[in-house]
């Protein structure tokens, strides 16, 4: 499935290089036929001086070579970005060996994207339209015409390896809907999944993405992520999801921190219809502010007496910091039947609700997804398993849209 580039149109470009070459790059992409103005500067934001802010953000688009190892240049970059408070899309061109440390310096200092010299049109064009897409995003409304935030489903599981993030990957591209999708209808809801399991987060796996070093960049920095920021740590699938990826490196639970999550989940919302939150599996400070918004929790377990035991306490937790959280129990791995087996109605009467979401057993799809990172409801549909998760995701809709409605 290729991504959709949308064409770039009525832009003022402002190119900071002395490579024609690149001119020519940045020339196609913008073409003039396409009512766009690219203004090339052969010098540096050094030479510049006092004219760098004033000319940059007369500009949509700011592209510019650096290196990174040239402190001048970095600062003077850096200083001209302390006085952003515009909507001017920066993107840096610099050497293709760079190492992720030091895309993530040049990203901290406000770059929305560091792309390598090499890149040629169709992927410049790809990246920047990307940008200014996420930018454009309408917020949705609500019928008086109130802006309505995103819901938030945070998606937790009774003990490892019962499969929380299958649930949680197939959920969240469920949710995206559109024409042809399991929802049937035309209007796709924006998404995003963030794969909040620090230590041992894989949902990246299950869509073939890797680990950009966004989720590293967010904890080491100091301060609360503007919407530049975040969204260049975001990655875009073909499915409509946008994607955080746990950090491929192991760190500490307690690297998250409340405002940090409070700060992304107040971005997030403006910008999103769903937002599905995969949780470690461990209780930790830093989800309060996850369940104090969340719309919906789905948790996803198996009836064995251990796991039924454990989410009762979790269920428990959660409610600390949010006494009214709906919550519905996935069960995994297991068929439901007519009849109610003993264990099964001593589960219900533990949990004090009646067990509706059941996943079915089908190892030979749920191993296929993971090994062509594609979730099931995309290369499985019409399967056991992808039907069930088609179906849960419906109702988990469903039920958010009723509570949002009596709310409002």
């Amino acid at each position: 499935m290729d991504k959709i580039i949308s064409n770039l149109k009525s832009h003022s470009v402002m190119l900071v290089s002395e490579s024609e070459a690149i001119a020519q790059v940045v020339a196609g992409v913008f073409p003039a036929e396409e009512d766009n103005k690219v203004t090339g500067n052969a010098t540096t934001f050094q030479a510049l001086n006092g004219t760098a802010l004033q000319l940059a953000f007369k500009h949509d688009v700011v592209i510019f070579e650096i290196d990174p190892d040239d402190v001048g240049e970095v600062q003077a970059i850096e200083d001209v970005l302390a006085h952003r408070d515009d909507d001017t899309l920066f993107v840096a061109l610099t050497q293709n060996d760079l190492s992720i440390s030091k895309a993530r310096e040049l990203r901290k200092t406000g770059i929305d994207e560091v792309l390598p010299l090499s890149i040629d049109g169709e992927g410049l064009k790809a990246a920047v339209s990307e940008k200014i897409s996420a930018r454009a995003v309408p917020q949705t409304s609500l019928p008086d015409g109130v802006s309505a935030l995103g819901k938030v489903i945070p998606v937790a599981k009774s003990r490892g390896g019962v499969g929380a993030s299958t649930v949680a990957v197939n959920l969240a591209c469920s949710l995206v809907g559109g024409k042809g999708s399991f929802f049937r209808k035309s209007a796709k809801n924006r998404v995003a999944l963030l794969d909040f399991d620090l230590q041992f987060g894989n949902s990246n796996v299950f869509l073939d993405l890797e680990d950009n070093g966004g989720f590293l960049q967010l904890i080491e920095n100091a301060e609360k992520p503007d919407d530049h920021f975040l969204s260049s740590v975001l990655q875009e699938h073909t499915l409509g999801v946008d994607v955080l990826c746990a950090p491929a490196p192991m760190v500490p639970l307690q690297s998250m921190r409340p405002d940090l999550i409070e700060g992304m989940l107040d971005l997030l919302q403006q910008r999103y219809d769903y937002i599905v939150i995969d949780l470690p599996c461990a209780v930790v400070e830093w989800v309060e502010p996850i369940f104090k918004r969340a719309a919906q929790l789905a948790l996803v377990t198996d009836t064995t007496v251990p796991c039924v035991r454990q989410a009762r306490r979790l269920i428990d937790f959660y409610r600390e910091a949010n006494v009214t959280l709906p919550v519905e129990i996935v069960v995994n791995r297991e068929r439901s039947t007519l009849i109610r087996s003993s264990h099964v109605r001593e589960a219900e009467k533990v949990l004090e609700t009646k067990l509706k979401h059941w996943l079915p057993d089908n190892p030979k799809v749920a191993r296929n997804s993971v090994d062509f990172g594609r979730p099931v409801v995309e290369m499985k549909p019409q399967s056991d398993l992808g039907k069930a998760l088609a179906k849960l995701a419906a109702a988990m809709s469903a039920d958010v849209q009723a509570v949002a409605t009596k709310s409002t």
